[in-house]
């Protein structure tokens, strides 16, 4: 129990109180805020031989050097998210209610401390890792994928 609560109370130290969009929900607005530094957009389509797939990718780029990349679809509903970079994003707000899958997850782990965390769910899947100042993870929406969508194209 005590390993649990000093996991959780780690993770809330080292998110950042940014402004993001929920997986799930709309995507970001960077527009004036003082923590991003650069934004870019890009509108993909994928096809394989069955579906084409059509989305969006948002890029920033924080003062901290860390890049997180929303990936939204025709409606412009966030449905993965992924981070890289020397800090945590502010995970709470990044990955919505699906922030509690996490730390419950977190919490059920024998060993607190351990620098990897994979959650593989019907309704999310959440994969994080790194250590102070390489931090890197991903996290989608199994059923919000666009048809024909492959979870290894995310950066």
């Amino acid at each position: 129990m005590r390993r649990a609560f000093t996991l959780m109370l780690l993770l809330s130290l080292l998110q950042g109180a940014l402004a993001w969009a929920a997986l799930g929900s709309s995507p970001s607005d960077f527009g004036g805020s003082a923590t991003q530094t650069k934004m870019a957009t890009r509108s993909l389509a994928t096809t394989t031989a069955a579906t084409t797939s059509v989305y969006t990718v948002s890029q920033s780029t924080l003062d901290s050097g860390t890049i997180v990349r929303e990936y939204m679809d025709t409606n412009n509903v966030v449905f993965a998210v992924s981070w890289k970079g020397p800090t945590l994003p502010d995970l709470r707000t990044l990955l919505g209610d699906k922030f509690a899958v996490m730390t419950s997850n977190a919490a059920k782990r024998p060993k607190a401390g351990h620098s990897q965390l994979a959650v593989d769910q019907s309704d999310v899947v959440i994969v994080s890792n790194g250590h102070m100042r390489a931090y890197a993870g991903q996290a989608w929406i199994p059923s919000a994928l666009p048809a024909g969508f492959d979870t290894s194209t995310i950066e």
